[in-house]
């Protein structure tokens, strides 16, 4: 009776089931889906709509820099923000975590802002 009381065993009966569904989902997904190769499934398809113009266009990634630097500030700046708020209610080791999670992003940091060194010129 002490194992059903226990969260533990509802866990894995909670992680059972989730890998049952996904696997369920997948073997339909598998079953369903087409096998050969047509002109309809080889063709572009953009939001519901054909696109004009030919297949294969070069876009213009000036603004992907931009994007990086916001996902990885954005990132950096809510997980410090919610350290920063906190701060004087942890103990040292408590800002460990956040200091060693700084010492992950600066690689990416650093390469971001390389990029856009090299694209801006």
């Amino acid at each position: 009776m002490a194992l059903l009381t226990d969260g533990s065993f509802w866990f894995v009966i909670y992680i059972l089931l989730l890998m049952g569904a996904g696997l369920t989902f997948y073997a339909v997904a598998f079953a369903l889906a087409p096998r050969k190769s047509s002109a309809i499934k080889e063709d572009t398809f953009e939001s519901g709509q054909l696109p004009p113009g030919e297949k294969r266009v070069r876009l213009v990634m000036q603004y992907f820099v931009f994007l990086l630097l916001f996902l990885v500030f954005d990132v950096v700046s809510m997980f410090l923000f919610s350290w920063g708020y906190f701060f004087f209610s942890y103990t040292q080791t408590q800002s460990l975590y956040p200091v060693l999670f700084l010492l992950f992003v600066i690689p990416s940091i650093y390469v971001t802002v390389k990029i856009a060194r090299q694209v801006s010129v």
